[in-house]
């Protein structure tokens, strides 16, 4: 029994986070391997390993004898500003749930408030998502907080309710594939689940309870009428014992992936209404069958909201009257796509899967005019990136099965032109839209990362960005995901970048040489759309060689000048090809480049 005054000194949480990277690190390839829902990319784990590694650097940042509640609060901060994908933005507002707002005193964080810092985190979790869908992170959250609730109101100290909070995520996590349609028909747990499950143990473990660990399952599966080796599969026959299995290192939590469906389901856990509703009964479809789910758009867009300018966390204080944006954001991202999610307070991370960035990015800047900016504006080509990383697709209704292939060689775009970033991230970059201002080499360094190779070559589009870049080269170190360096290519406009892709498009080896190559041949300029500027301005910049112009104009100017620069191009050379490509900027300005 407690009083509820035993309480988590700030030690212990820093152990937690260092247990928590290691831990994720440990089972990211299983978790990957699970990933089927929203997008079958297999990388839930790599994308919740990223955002705690992000959080923990935070962290480490903080001097000695911070108390515990400016240690939660940088962990969740951190984890926001670096969450990668679905999995890891709600895990970070798992994390910015638990740390709750920043207190006036630090006080103790015993049993009841523990308990209490669960379900905000439950909460916080369901409220960040646009469409929450049963059998995912959320509803092993929810019953994460009701069994900390109800192992609190019984009286257990401190560790009881945290190991009461992991055994119920835990629970509801092997219920995952009754809630979830697209898990049964792949026969894996939730990989989100499975993630916040081990975030949960390693607080276990460093407040010296128990781990969880494939003995422990395999009885309980044992209980429920199967044994991890024939459960039933995919296809309604027993598992193959052979068949990869989720684990972690160290023994803990083997056999995950073939816990499925009938075997898997525990109906006793419900969630206590002071979480908030569960998404399995808010998600549900009227008529009691599961809630659909499919491919929900081509591309993936991530962003950061701020007020302010520059560093947010050093610009925004608590007294700073910044409007609450999560919900308008949320609204307006779920006019141009799925898979929504918005979390933060007065710094927000926006997630959504699109087949129009522009669109996404241009709501987001409506919603924020005059009262935040955008930055770190990640855009990745989906099914592109799934295949640099050797995802293959299983038979009809299974899970991929990736081969955990890191990418050799990425690359990393950076653009001012929205208008550019669908056709540079179909090419196979991740790009970095320069929204509102020059990248910080912080934000370069990310996309590179996202990229999941190992050595990555930026295409920096501008001065800015190059210097950014190559500083961004130097941030390098180990926790940075696969990557081991970065190298800047002189892509001085955005018209080389297109080059430079274009180029790297015609070859299967040697996309970096190849590149180099069309950038030395690469000759750019930007002019008024002014017929006394722009013939002068084509007669220097063509060469009789020359065999391509292209032509970017601003969305300003008129369609009769851009005739009169193809038919001005081709009088000087006969016979040249001519691209004409929208660079979505607000301008009257022609860009020109000649290859």
């Amino acid at each position: 029994m407690t009083d509820g005054k035993e309480h988590i000194e700030p030690a212990l949480v820093r152990a937690w986070v260092t247990e928590t990277v290691r831990t994720l690190g440990e089972a990211r390839a299983r978790i990957d391997s699970a990933n089927v829902f929203p997008v079958a990319d297999a990388d839930t784990g790599t994308n919740m390993l990223l955002t705690v590694t992000e959080g923990a650097r935070a962290v480490s940042a903080l001097p000695d004898g911070e108390p515990t509640d400016t240690v939660l609060v940088a962990f969740a901060r951190g984890a926001l500003l670096g969450a990668r994908g679905n999995s890891g933005v709600i895990l970070s507002e798992f994390l910015r749930g638990f740390a709750g707002a920043v207190t006036f005193a630090d006080q103790p964080v015993g049993s009841l408030r523990v308990a209490t810092r669960f379900e905000a985190a439950a909460r916080a979790s369901y409220a960040a998502v646009a469409a929450p869908v049963p059998g995912t992170i959320l509803t092993a959250a929810s019953g994460g907080a009701s069994a900390a609730r109800a192992a609190a109101d019984a009286g257990a100290d401190l560790t009881g309710v945290v190991v009461a909070a992991r055994d119920g995520s835990h629970r509801a996590m092997l219920r995952s594939p009754s809630e979830l349609e697209v898990l049964s028909r792949a026969g894996v747990l939730d990989a989100g689940a499975y993630g916040l499950v081990l975030v949960l143990d390693a607080l276990c473990r460093v407040l010296g309870a128990d781990g969880l660990d494939g003995t422990g399952l395999e009885a309980e599966a044992a209980a429920r009428g199967g044994s991890p080796g024939a459960l039933p599969g995919a296809d309604g026959h027993a598992a193959d014992p052979a068949d990869p299995v989720m684990s972690v290192a160290g023994g803990t939590m083997d056999a995950m992936a073939t816990l499925t469906t009938d075997a898997s389901v525990d109906r006793e856990a419900e969630p206590s209404p002071a979480v908030g509703p569960d998404p399995a009964q808010a998600a549900a479809p009227a008529d009691g069958g599961t809630a659909s789910v499919g491919l929900d758009g081509e591309f993936e867009v991530m962003f950061v909201v701020e007020a302010g300018v520059g560093d947010a966390l050093r610009t925004v204080s608590l007294e700073t009257d910044v409007p609450d944006l999560a919900d308008a954001l949320r609204s307006a991202l779920q006019e141009v796509g799925d898979s929504v999610v918005v979390v933060g307070d007065r710094v927000w991370q926006a997630h959504v899967h699109t087949d129009d960035p522009g669109r996404a990015v241009a709501a987001a800047r409506q919603v924020a005019a005059g009262r935040a900016g955008l930055r770190q504006v990640c855009v990745r080509h989906l099914a592109t990136q799934v295949a640099a990383r050797g995802v293959h697709e299983g038979p009809s209704g299974t899970a991929p099965h990736p081969d955990q292939q890191v990418p050799a060689h990425g690359v990393v775009t950076i653009t001012s032109a929205p208008g550019l970033v669908p056709d540079l991230a179909r090419s196979g970059a991740v790009v970095l839209l320069a929204a509102d201002r020059a990248p910080e080499p912080e934000e370069v360094l990310r996309v590179a990362v996202d990229t999941s190779a190992r050595l990555v070559t930026v295409l920096p589009g501008s001065d800015a960005a190059a210097a950014a870049a190559r500083a961004a080269a130097l941030l390098v170190e180990p926790g940075a995901g696969d990557l081991q360096a970065v190298e800047v290519l002189d892509a001085p406009t955005d018209l080389h970048v297109v080059a430079a892709l274009a180029a790297a498009q015609l070859v299967e080896e040697g996309q970096a040489e190849a590149m180099r190559a069309a950038l030395a041949e690469v000759r750019a300029v930007q002019v008024a759309a002014d017929g006394s500027l722009v013939r002068p301005a084509l007669e220097e910049l063509l060469r009789p060689d020359d065999e391509v112009l292209t032509i970017m104009p601003g969305r300003r100017v008129d369609p009769l000048v851009i005739d009169v620069v193809v038919a001005i191009a081709r009088q000087r050379v006969p016979g040249i090809e001519v691209v004409v490509l929208d660079s979505g900027r607000d301008h009257a300005d022609l860009e020109l480049g000649a290859e």
